[in-house]
């Protein structure tokens, strides 16, 4: 039907890409007019336009909000939790290994510890809505549309390029810190692929960020933006022990955590789609052409290989 349209009548992948680019811009200028502070305040309008952008387009394939991956349910809260315990663990892993090779100490610092829960909750509150956002953003539409027309492999390895590209202008990134970001891109998006959740995938990269950046009191991507109380990390020996500067991203730790992590959980059986996340009926579920997947059995769900629609 043209280089617009498929034999379906539906939009071809090219143009799809192209509205949400466009209409993602739209909505993050007009967000950004309101000029809230802080970096919740500054992604928020990322948030918003990403989520905007994906439900006109799932509108289009006569899917509801929902199948973007932040549905609505009971589920919600266990899978967020279930995702922050990943991202928590994973992240923790590479700092015990940075603090096993030398590459990081803590000394005693300033605070009770009533200021140090409090600067806990606010530093979840600050990483949330920037993991979100960029979930939204990267492992949302943009994510399905390509696993459902390219293949799910295929959609991994862009949508982390993009997220390392996306932080290459971080203070004091370089090649190793650029590479982790992409690994990390690869396991989130594994995470997401697994589940077809943004809530489990925003959930993980909450607690990778959480973890670093106020547990341990170092640098998220080259940015200090926790003092936690109580404790002031000392970074010590080679940059590619401890990440330097950019913090642990930037450790040759973080590479070897970071493709464990990711083969491990391609593989994991355990880690899969709740029915709440099945019924809403993403892209990247395989058997949606064959009716619809609310009744689909869990354990017969799969990673969507190849695009089945023309």
């Amino acid at each position: 039907m043209g280089i617009f349209w498929t034999d379906s009548g539906r939009l071809r992948l090219i143009w799809r890409m192209l509205l949400f680019i466009f209409l993602l811009v739209l909505f993050t200028a007009l967000g950004s007019m309101a000029g809230l502070p802080g970096l919740p305040g500054q992604t928020l309008p990322i948030l918003v336009a990403a989520l905007l952008a994906g439900w006109i387009l799932l509108r289009m394939d006569g899917r509801r909000p929902g199948a973007l991956g932040f549905y609505l349910g009971r589920s919600v809260g266990r899978e967020s939790l279930g995702g922050l315990g990943l991202g928590i663990l994973v992240a923790g892993a590479v700092v015990l290994g940075i603090v096993a090779l030398g590459g990081v100490r803590w000394a005693g610092d300033a605070g009770t510890l009533d200021e140090y829960l409090l600067a806990g909750v606010a530093a979840l509150w600050l990483f949330a809505i920037p993991a979100a956002a960029e979930e939204a953003l990267l492992r949302g539409y943009l994510f399905q549309a390509l696993a459902e027309g390219w293949g799910a492999v295929q959609a991994l390895w862009l949508t982390s390029l993009l997220f390392g590209l996306l932080h290459l202008a971080n203070p004091n990134v370089g090649p190793l810190g650029f590479a982790n970001i992409v690994l990390a891109g690869l396991f989130l998006g594994v995470v997401y692929l697994k589940t077809a959740s943004l809530w489990w995938v925003s959930g993980a990269h909450l607690g990778w960020n959480w973890t670093h950046g106020f547990l341990a009191d170092l640098p998220v991507s080259g940015l200090k933006l926790v003092e936690p109380p109580l404790l002031e990390a000392q970074i010590r020996g080679a940059d590619w022990v401890s990440g330097g500067a950019f913090g642990p991203e930037g450790s040759a730790v973080a590479t070897v955590v970071l493709a464990v992590a990711a083969l491990v959980l391609w593989r994991a059986s355990w880690l899969r789609p709740g029915a709440r996340a099945i019924e809403v009926r993403p892209l990247i579920l395989a058997g949606e052409d064959e009716g619809p997947p609310g009744g689909m059995d869990e354990g017969t769900w799969q990673p969507l290989d190849r695009e089945k629609r023309p």
